[in-house]
């Protein structure tokens, strides 16, 4: 059977939780800019996708799997 730490599921949720407030406020800003609503989701799911990506590799950076 798999075991994942409760720590491993929390910062799992913690780096998804930036992510998704990362990109609420990317549309967001897009939106007071005057953009369209297709082009500030599509700006929105780049932030998303990029502060998921620095979160997991800071979350292995400090969980030491480089090692």
């Amino acid at each position: 059977m798999l075991h994942i730490s409760l720590t491993v599921v929390v910062a799992a949720c913690v780096a998804v939780l930036v992510a998704l407030i990362a990109a609420a406020g990317t549309v967001a800003l897009a939106r007071w800019d005057q953009r369209s609503a297709p082009a500030s989701i599509m700006l929105g799911f780049v932030a998303f996708a990029g502060a998921l990506t620095l979160m997991i590799v800071f979350l292995t950076f400090l969980a030491g799997a480089g090692d």
